[in-house]
């Protein structure tokens, strides 16, 4: 069965109703799904794996609580819990009892360089002999050896050579430069 031209006219107020009111309608679905929800902005003022408090701009403290079930995201990409840092600028989505449910965080990680003599080198961290003391700081797949500048190896770190290690706070590794190899 085909439309006239005429009919489809006749029909097309009432379509543009239906499509109205069905466009008004889908907000208030989305708003009923999250009205149990809460959501504070404010300053990193202190955070650890069990709580994370904000200072809102008039001055008022927000604590939460964090559970293993809460997401975070720093810059937008997911993260944990210790690349927070307290300065950071939050968004705490919460459950009417001020547990945390995503946390979204906006700030700029500190990048370190620091330069030791290699303690130990495993797969999964480098510990460095530094005038601070002692400092181990992760790896992982990205972090890109060199030596003197120029592509280098794992095995170059090995104990007793001099590196200078770039990484974010928080983070992995994400340069190891062996400036002078360890003696034989």
């Amino acid at each position: 069965m085909t439309l006239r031209p005429l009919r489809l006219l006749r029909l097309l107020p009432v379509l543009m109703v239906a499509g109205t009111v069905l466009a008004l309608a889908l907000p208030a679905v989305g708003a009923a799904a999250t009205a149990g929800l809460g959501e504070d902005r404010g300053i990193v003022q202190s955070i650890d794996a069990a709580r994370i408090e904000l200072r809102a701009l008039d001055g008022s403290v927000a604590s939460f609580a964090i559970s293993p079930a809460t997401r975070v995201k720093l810059n937008g990409r997911r993260a944990t819990l210790t690349a927070i840092r307290p300065g950071y600028v939050a968004t705490v989505t919460h459950d009417g009892g001020n547990a945390a449910v995503v946390i979204r965080v906006v700030g700029r990680p500190v990048i370190i360089i620091r330069r030791g003599v290699v303690a130990s080198l495993g797969k999964g961290a480098i510990t460095l002999y530094t005038p601070e003391g002692t400092a181990t700081i992760p790896l992982d797949v990205g972090t890109v050896f060199r030596f003197r500048g120029l592509p280098g190896a794992w095995s170059q770190a090995r104990p007793g050579a001099l590196v200078v290690v770039r990484y974010r706070d928080g983070e992995t590794a994400r340069t190891v430069n062996v400036l002078k190899r360890a003696r034989a």
